[in-house]
């Protein structure tokens, strides 16, 4: 059975004022998230990333493959996977890029855990995003950056990769069609198919564990807003158990990141003994999946980074516009 080896986490330093933002454009109401994680002008997907691949391979076997999932990759016609391998001064590795799908992190593990098993390495995994909207809409889409990296080997390692379980519904929610620069949205529609596809994700992932949603230490998710985590009550996950790894009302919308930065806050906080359930959203696509903790976490306090360090209103702009023309 597949195993996570070790993780490792990236948020910027910096955190942009929401209400600011909101009351610059007269959206009235009460901030969706008290601030957005905003990488700065020499950062990107790639170099968070970078980081939070570097922690996760620190002490570790060099991996035979890497895996980036991305919905913002800063160069276009060219592999993110395969420059940062290069930039982490890995050799003889398979660079793949995996995007279009904030929860394909849980994708990149089913491919990993293939590839683990078929040689001697493991593989590393880095979901990774910055996915910017134009102007007034950031209140809405909560735009911001970060990244999370896994360790993927064939055993030995703190947890193992259970049985996951699907639910779809074919659906326009958020979207980016290739001819435009800034995201499109619809929430109405988010916030109705994310509680669907979730509670038939989780149903069947109890048929096929034995095990109810409700049994699992911590629920690890994928967060593009705040009333999204609020929908998964309504599928028999609790407070506490969300309670270590709800982070969209601190920072915003990590993308594909947000699973994977959720997963690692579930693992700090977890014991020997104890499960967590995993789910990833995007498109209309819900990925439930159990992780088994079987032994203590190489934790690395990812909760401690989800503060930072205030920045202007103006400063906020000057880093982010234009950024969904050309990268940075």
């Amino acid at each position: 059975m597949a195993a996570l080896l070790s993780y490792g986490v990236y948020l910027p330093r910096y955190r942009a004022p929401l209400g600011e933002i909101q009351r610059f454009y007269g959206r009235p109401g009460r901030p969706r998230a008290k601030a957005l994680a905003t990488p700065a002008l020499d950062e990107d997907p790639l170099t968070m990333g970078f980081e939070a691949a570097r922690e996760a391979l620190a002490g570790q076997a060099a991996p035979g493959a890497v895996l980036v999932v991305t919905q913002a990759p800063p160069v276009g016609l060219r592999k993110t996977s395969a420059t940062l391998a290069e930039a982490l001064g890995l050799e003889d590795v398979v660079p793949m890029d995996l995007g279009g799908q904030p929860g394909g992190l849980l994708d990149a593990f089913a491919i990993a855990a293939h590839m683990a098993a078929a040689d001697e390495r493991p593989v590393l995994v880095v979901a990774t995003d910055h996915l910017v909207s134009h102007a007034e809409r950031v209140a809405d889409m909560l735009s911001a950056g970060g990244a999370a990296a896994f360790l993927v080997g064939s055993a030995g390692g703190f947890a193992e990769l259970g049985a996951s379980a699907r639910a779809r519904r074919e659906v326009y929610d958020v979207w980016l069609l290739g001819t435009e620069a800034e995201p499109r949205y619809r929430l109405e529609v988010l916030f109705e198919v994310y509680g669907v596809v979730a509670g038939e994700a989780l149903s069947s992932l109890e048929h096929a564990t034995g095990r109810a949603v409700g049994e699992y230490a911590a629920v690890a998710a994928s967060q593009p807003h705040p009333q999204t985590i609020r929908a998964l009550g309504r599928c028999g996950v609790t407070q506490e158990q969300l309670a270590a790894t709800n982070f969209v009302g601190e920072i915003g919308n990590i993308g594909a990141a947000s699973v994977g930065v959720a997963l690692a806050l579930a693992c700090d906080a977890a014991s020997a003994g104890q499960s967590i359930a995993v789910f990833g959203y995007g498109g209309g696509e819900g990925i439930a999946q159990a992780v088994e903790v079987v032994d203590a976490p190489p934790a690395i306090d990812a909760a401690a980074r989800i503060p930072g360090a205030e920045i202007a209103l103006g400063t906020y702009y000057r880093w982010t516009r234009g950024r969904q023309a050309e990268p940075h």
